[in-house]
Formats: C-alpha cells, sequence, structure tokens
C-alpha cells in the first residue's frame, strides 16, 4: 500500500527541514512520497485547499493519504493504512486538549467519498471543524490512534484576519458537502521540485 503524506506549506522552511530530517527513520518502514504544496501566491493562505490539491496531485499514485501540519513532528506514530478516517494527534506535551485538525488519515476511497475538504476557509480557522462535519455527514465517528508528537514554535494564527468570521459563520453551518470540495478543485500548478527520493514540493497559485 502507498503513503502519500500532504504538507500544506508556505514560509515555513526551518519547520520542513525538521520535519523531513526526523520523519525519515519512521517512515522507512512505509512505502511512501511526502508531497510537500507550496501555495507560491499573494492570497490568504488556504491550508485545506492545498490538501486537496496533494490528494488531487497524488490520487493515481497512492492508496491513502496522511493530511500533515508540517510544524507537527511525529516520535511515535502508526502510519498504516486505515480502514476508516482516523485522527493522529492525541499526544503533544504542549497541548492540553485536541480537536480534529494537524495530523489525519485517509483511504483514498473514505475521502473521495466526503468530498475531501471545503475549498473556501481562507486565512485562519474552521477548516478542521468542517471536515469533521464531513466525516459525521457519512456516518464515520471521530476515531483516533494513540500517536506522539512534539511541536515546533510558530507565531501564534489569530481571529484578525479578514475572512475569520466567514470562515466561522461556514463551518458552523450546514450545506451540502457534495457541492463544494475535491469536485470544484481548481488551481495552477506552476513547478514540480524534486527535494529527494521521496520528498516532493510543488508550487501552486490559487
Amino acid at each position: 500500500m502507498k503513503l502519500a503524506i500532504i504538507i500544506p506549506y508556505r514560509d515555513r522552511d526551518e519547520h520542513l527541514k525538521i520535519f523531513i530530517s526526523e520523519t525519515k527513520e519512521i517512515l522507512k518502514m512505509y512505502d511512501y512520497k511526502i508531497i510537500v504544496v507550496h501555495q507560491n501566491d499573494e492570497k490568504p493562505f488556504n491550508r485545506a485547499k492545498l490538501m486537496n490539491i496533494g490528494f488531487d496531485y497524488m490520487k493515481d499514485e497512492s492508496d491513502y493519504f496522511c493530511f500533515h501540519d508540517v510544524d507537527l513532528v511525529p516520535i511515535e506514530i502508526d502510519y498504516s493504512y486505515p480502514d476508516k478516517p482516523y485522527h493522529l494527534v492525541t499526544d503533544v506535551p504542549q497541548f492540553t486538549h485536541f480537536l480534529y485538525g494537524g495530523v489525519n488519515l485517509f483511504n483514498k476511497e473514505d475521502f473521495i467519498k466526503i468530498n475531501g475538504f471545503s475549498n473556501e476557509f481562507w486565512g485562519w480557522g474552521g477548516e478542521d471543524d468542517d471536515l469533521l462535519k464531513r466525516v459525521f455527514s457519512l456516518g464515520f465517528n471521530v476515531n483516533r490512534r494513540v500517536c506522539k508528537h512534539k511541536s515546533l514554535y510558530h507565531k501564534p494564527n489569530g481571529p484578525e484576519h479578514k475572512d475569520y468570521s466567514k470562515n466561522l459563520e461556514r463551518c458552523r453551518g450546514v450545506y451540502d458537502y457534495q457541492t463544494e470540495g475535491l469536485n470544484t478543485l481548481e488551481y495552477v500548478l506552476k513547478t514540480i521540485d524534486n527535494i529527494d527520493d521521496n520528498v516532493v514540493m510543488i508550487n501552486v497559485t490559487l
């Protein structure tokens, strides 16, 4: 089974170096590819859409997908093939509670069934709550594997950006998830950079 690890990315060079360096030993037991999806434009960061792009880029080559924030470095983790959606963030020393984001594991079929992430969450906040609602909408529960990560420091994000209230309104609302997501994804693939045999950065504009 081929694993694709999808990392939404912009302006985190040091984090990316640490992630790749410290994850290689853990990943030796897997057939994997890391896809770093670099948002190379001036628009607000769209984490969820970048993860959809990573899926779209690797969907014909991979059997299952781990959507992984670059600032969460695995220490002990189970990346084996999932029979249902799993959340893999259960033990991070810096955090006292866990929502649904950070590291999520899906097989290809289940991710297609929920129509991926929404593409409409610009800036910070909301996309993980929306993802969880998509998971619930198809009858899945919150399933977690006990895994351990360390969190790399970055300047905290906050609700000051102009789309924050729109994001909250969207994630709290109810809509047909099959009308927006993978099936409405649009982007431009600019360049592809091979970092090493198992790591590729794709540069995209939204």
